[in-house]
């Protein structure tokens, strides 16, 4: 009698084991959904991000201007690492970054949770950055050149001829093109370059023909390699990986 007793404890211990094990894994995978769903959201955001820029020629510095139907849809939504936890996106102002919204979870400190949310594994827009933030990779060459231009100056750009005047500007010409015109400083009176907005990537970009400005002003180095260029005198140039050279 006491060994069958004892046959039963042990099943019983066993199925219980079996139980609460079974439990843990499926809070595990659930878990794990979580997190994917949630880095997912951010891939959302930094596509978003890159969109408005391409669209609209400047960078949204509130996470509100996304939160459209013509970007992340008016109803999009946050999940949160543990459900009745506050989340929320911080506004972005001028930098490509979505705020770390493990930080400041209850999860926090969990390290398996850790590694999968700061690993690459279904990241491809964005990647970790530190404990803080997570940043926005940027494909497009023009969305890259137009963040340089923003994120470096404060401001994003504006039309020209407003006051005041700023050394980034935009204009719509006579044939309807949208082209931009790049100064040296806000008063506008020694220009650097311009370029229609759809002639970019491959040129033709006029450029000072102060060569010396070609290797000292940063605003260079984010025209793509291979773009054709002309300066004021009509001397041809291409863009190198490295500099800009002149066409023999």
């Amino acid at each position: 009698m006491i060994k069958i007793i004892l046959v039963f404890l042990t099943l019983f211990i066993s199925l219980n084991t079996l139980h609460a094990e079974d439990s843990e894994f499926i809070q595990q995978q659930e878990l794990f959904l979580k997190v994917k769903t949630i880095i997912q959201e951010e891939e959302s955001i930094a596509r978003a991000y890159e969109n408005f820029i391409l669209n609209e020629k400047k960078l949204p510095t509130t996470f509100a201007q996304l939160v459209t139907d013509e970007y992340l849809d008016s109803g999009f939504t946050l999940t949160p690492f543990v459900d009745g936890e506050t989340v929320s996106v911080n506004d972005f102002g001028f930098r490509k970054e979505i705020n770390n919204r493990l930080k400041g979870s209850s999860l926090e400190e969990d390290e398996s949770i850790q590694r999968l949310y700061e690993s690459d594994l279904f990241r491809k827009k964005t990647y970790f950055y530190d404990r803080d933030e997570i940043g926005i990779k940027l494909e497009d060459e023009f969305v890259n050149h137009l963040y340089f231009l923003s994120s470096t100056a404060g401001f994003n750009l504006i039309k020209c001829g407003i006051s005041p005047k700023k050394k980034y500007c935009w204009n719509k010409e006579d044939t309807d093109e949208n082209v931009i015109y790049i100064y040296q400083e806000d008063a506008q009176t020694n220009l650097l370059m311009y370029y229609s907005v759809d002639n970019f990537k491959t040129g033709p970009i006029i450029i000072t023909n102060d060569t010396s400005l070609h290797i000292t002003s940063d605003e260079f180095n984010s025209i793509p390699k291979g773009a054709l260029l002309y300066d004021t005198e009509a001397v041809k140039y291409i863009k190198t990986r490295d500099s800009i050279e002149v066409v023999k």
